[in-house]
């Protein structure tokens, strides 16, 4: 049962963070609505009046932790000293979003889209605005690297790097695993980038 400091909480986050720790971690599908109440200390009425059913939880879950991710990677984002940090600033944001604020080794989004074969349509928006966020930042940052010609191919590998990132956390030493994509991310960058002093020397 929540202790009482849970419980003074609005009980509207004491469900999103149950969801979070339950759901993101064992699973959104194997997850049965009354563990999470358990664990939120709430009543049925409770999440139904606030979410509607668990698919909606599961969208504003996801929703919550996209603000969450957004703010790490923003705050590497400045952090980063040129265009090429800033296309790689989201392997060092994955390392401090990994250590500060998961609760699990596999990324929350990719797991929902991989367990739920069919979504809601809050759900998919939910997905989708992870994947918009992702896909839009990699451009920006891949266009200030090597230019909008060249930017989706970069944009494309850097991300594929970072998918491998996300597996990769799963079978080893996370760090290890993000230093590698990181490493691997570089490498294509600066493969793109002699190929192109190459092409304009010839």
């Amino acid at each position: 049962m929540a202790g009482d400091g849970t419980r003074r909480r609005p009980a509207r986050e004491r469900l999103l963070e149950a969801a979070d720790e339950l759901m993101f971690v064992d699973g959104v599908v194997l997850t049965p609505v009354d563990v999470i109440l358990k664990r939120a200390g709430a009543a049925p009425a409770t999440l139904y009046t606030n979410f509607g059913n668990k698919d909606g939880l599961i969208a504003a879950a996801l929703r919550r932790r996209l603000a969450e991710w957004t703010a790490a990677w923003d705050e590497a984002i400045a952090e980063a000293d040129g265009p090429i940090d800033r296309l790689l600033a989201i392997f060092p944001a994955l390392r401090d979003y990994q250590h500060t604020r998961l609760h699990e080794r596999w990324c929350a989004f990719s797991g929902t889209a991989a367990a739920v074969y069919q979504p809601t349509e809050e759900v998919a928006a939910a997905l989708h605005a992870e994947e918009e966020l992702l896909g839009d930042r990699m451009l920006e940052y891949a266009t200030e690297v090597v230019g909008p010609e060249r930017a989706p191919v970069l944009a494309d590998q850097v991300t594929t790097a970072y998918f491998g990132t996300l597996v990769g956390m799963l079978r080893r030493d996370q760090d290890r695993a993000i230093l590698g994509g990181e490493a691997t991310a570089r490498a294509i960058i600066d493969a793109l980038l002699a190929e192109g002093v190459s092409g304009r020397a010839s």
